[in-house]
């Protein structure tokens, strides 16, 4: 058999052994092409790994930290706008656009489209669980903000008398929404009606103004039929009747008093001289027998009057006018009844004064000072209904609580005007850890301040200036008494009231 290509040896069976090296050989090479271009094809496939796994890891990652801070950013927001309004419900939705928009930007970045579908698959389960956790935290609030207000509502509704039914509703309410438990509620319904119960009873009490009407609260309490009425609220309402009785009996005292008072001031001035009138204020009970008698007594004997003062007693009291009253001034028989007018009028002067630095507070000085600590020790965030209400730090209780004392210590006429150095001292005692310099003490008479201190020196000035606003008026040579008169020339120079 001839075989086209190959040559005939005429040696049996050489052409078939040439056929077989020749077939060899191909596939040898068959083989090596094959290996090559699998070399090839797994480089490519690694390669392309490669690519996907940089491009995966890359955005992944990046994903998780722009998202992770955009959700902690979200939830450490206020919990209230600036109209106390809630923001929890917008916070699912406002996650979802921008969850989605951080998504959406990052996808852009895929050539890989390996890459980009393992992103889709992961990222989408992040974004399941993130959007969980929202939910948890926006119900959280909900939750919050619901007690919150029934809270609120529970303490309005306590005032009012008919407000136990407006109790079980708004609680109802609540546990039919599922921000209460059926048992939760049954409890704060129980607690409620017993505190509106207690409320109302201490308020008729505290509303009442006769001995009768709080005679028949008393028996009505020995027969109670209210089951929301505890026996420990019972006790306290027989303490709360007797400590009005004692009210009652002392405002009726007061006003007689104040009747006393007044008739008192008309005798003195001259504007009363009929025993008659005063006869009928007894018969209508408006002033007692004993201030009856006192004022018959002081009618007769301003008819006769002193026609001289006593200066050393005119001087005590002018000195220490804030230690006497009205009554005191009025009924004194070592001064002249000009004299005596003349210290009343100091003494509603002294008074004017002294109210006014009780409402301090509303001062500009005041809320000065207020602003002041504010700013130094900040209310605490609006992170709940706390904050919403605008309840104070421990710091700025703290702060407020020293200002309150420190000035409520402070004789008349120097409260406003030590607000704000009172303020500016208690932050700088927290910046330093150290009290500051104690405010000065203002002696009672001028007496003292001259036994105390040096002439001429800085401190007597100090105090007697500090004398003359706590007694809002100018101090005079009279203002003193000494037990030898030394230098009193050199001293009413000093005064300033010669020069």
């Amino acid at each position: 058999m001839r075989i086209p290509g190959i040559n005939q040896s005429g040696v049996p069976g050489a052409e078939q052994l040439s056929l077989g090296a020749i077939s060899s050989a191909a596939q040898g090479k068959m083989r090596v092409t094959e290996a090559l271009t699998k070399v090839v094809s797994d480089y490519e496939v690694i390669s392309n790994k490669a690519e996907a796994a940089a491009q995966y890891g890359q955005n992944y990652e990046s994903s998780l930290i722009d998202m992770d801070a955009a959700y902690d950013d979200m939830i450490n927001q206020p919990h209230y706008d600036e109209d106390k309004n809630p923001t929890y419900r917008g916070l699912e939705d406002k996650w979802n656009k921008i969850s989605m928009k951080l998504v959406s930007s990052r996808l852009e970045n895929f050539t890989n489209k390996i890459a980009k579908q393992e992103y889709q698959k992961d990222i989408s389960s992040y974004l399941r669980g993130k959007s969980n956790d929202m939910r948890g935290v926006v119900r959280s609030r909900q939750v919050d903000y619901s007690k919150g207000v029934l809270n609120l509502q529970i303490v309005a509704y306590k005032n009012q008398p008919g407000g136990a039914a407006k109790i079980s509703k708004a609680i109802m309410d609540q546990v039919q929404m599922g921000t209460l438990d059926f048992v939760e509620g049954q409890a704060l319904n129980q607690k409620s009606l017993e505190e509106h119960s207690s409320t109302q009873l201490n308020m008729s009490i505290q509303a009442t103004d006769s001995d009768s009407d709080l005679d028949a609260i008393r028996l009505s309490l020995f027969n109670n039929d209210d089951p929301y009425l505890t026996q420990s609220a019972i006790q306290s309402a027989f303490t709360s009747i007797t400590q009005r009785e004692t009210q009652i009996d002392k405002d009726f005292d007061d006003q007689q008093e104040s009747v006393y008072v007044d008739t008192l001031k008309r005798i003195v001035v001259g504007d009363l001289d009929n025993q008659s009138e005063i006869d009928q204020l007894l018969i209508t009970e408006q002033i007692t027998p004993k201030y009856h008698e006192s004022l018959s007594k002081r009618l007769t004997e301003e008819e006769r009057g002193t026609d001289l003062d006593d200066w050393s007693e005119y001087s005590q009291i002018k000195t220490n006018i804030g230690s006497y009253t009205a009554i005191d001034i009025l009924n004194n028989e070592m001064l002249t009844r000009d004299s005596r007018i003349k210290l009343l009028a100091d003494l509603d002067k002294f008074n004017d004064a002294e109210d006014k630095d009780l409402d301090w507070v509303s001062t500009q000085e005041g809320r000065e000072a207020f602003r002041r600590l504010k700013a130094a020790f900040p209310v605490l965030k609006s992170s709940s209904l706390a904050g919403m209400m605008g309840q104070a730090s421990a710091e700025n209780s703290a702060a407020l609580t020293k200002l309150y004392d420190r000035i409520s210590k402070l004789p008349p006429g120097l409260k406003i005007s030590s607000a704000i150095d009172m303020a500016n001292q208690i932050i700088e005692e927290s910046k330093t850890g150290k009290p500051a310099a104690p405010a000065i003490t203002i002696p009672n008479t001028i007496q003292e301040i001259i036994d105390t201190t040096t002439g001429g020196s800085t401190e007597r000035r100090a105090m007697i200036d500090a004398w003359s606003e706590k007694n809002q008026i100018k101090p005079s040579s009279s203002d003193y008494i000494r037990t030898s008169q030394i230098n009193i020339m050199s001293l009413a120079k000093e005064l300033g009231v010669i020069v």
